[in-house]
């Protein structure tokens, strides 16, 4: 039987700006269990089709699904996580297709795992979205000196994440920093491996700043919100 590709869910409101809103959610999970966290997001673009996209692969461990093998050292998982980034481009690519949504309006919101391929998806020329939102996620690579980045990138983080570090975001800020990226870094105090409605508030408050108030730079330090 063929599995599905994506959990579609229709915008709330037919008068509110379109965009798409992709999902990519952690390891060894689904997108029905991250069907919450989207519909919070949509709760905040309600013109949004949200699509909650399946992980690439079986997980080794449970029913749920991978993006990739995470075996190894990080230097085995960079070209994984690099063809992970490519698939899901195409899947992306025939979301905006089908909705007619352009990848200028398009936003990709990835957990952990699925904020690791998100922000590969960033790296990629022409980048297939606009803004993407990583929580807990962390480079496959460093940015490269002089590498171009055109999408805009919001990195999130638990301060008390035990499962991914928040020194991988931290890293991840000053690389696209460096280059000129249009990035910001919080890292949200109290917070652990996990996406509740403080991470929901401070990840839809990124986004609209960045819709509503143009695209400048962010060049400022890191923060804490509390």
């Amino acid at each position: 039987m063929r599995r599905q590709l994506w959990l579609e869910l229709p915008p709330i409101s037919a008068q509110a700006p379109r965009r798409l809103l992709v999902f990519l959610h952690g390891a060894g999970s689904t997108p029905e269990t991250f069907a919450p966290v989207a519909i919070a997001w949509q709760l905040k673009f309600p013109g949004a089709t949200a699509a909650i996209v399946e992980g690439l692969r079986p997980c080794a461990s449970n029913a749920g699904r991978d993006w990739f093998d995470a075996s190894g050292v990080c230097t085995d998982r960079a070209a994984r996580i690099d063809a992970a980034g490519v698939e899901l481009a195409d899947r992306l690519h025939t979301l905006q297709r089908g909705t007619a949504i352009t990848p200028a309006e398009t936003i990709v919101v990835g957990f952990s795992q699925g904020a690791t391929v998100a922000l590969a998806l960033a790296r990629q020329q022409p980048a297939p979205a606009a803004i993407v939102v990583s929580y807990a996620g962390q480079l496959a690579r460093p940015i490269a000196p002089g590498e171009r980045i055109g999408t805009t990138v919001h990195l999130l983080h638990g301060e008390l994440d035990s499962v991914v570090s928040s020194v991988h975001a931290e890293r991840a800020f000053r690389g696209l920093q460096a280059t000129g990226s249009d990035v910001t870094l919080d890292i949200v105090a109290d917070e652990s491996h996990s996406i509740g409605q403080t991470m929901i508030n401070v990840g839809t408050a990124r986004v609209l700043r960045t819709l509503f108030r143009g695209r400048e730079p962010r060049r400022r330090g890191l923060r804490a919100l509390h």
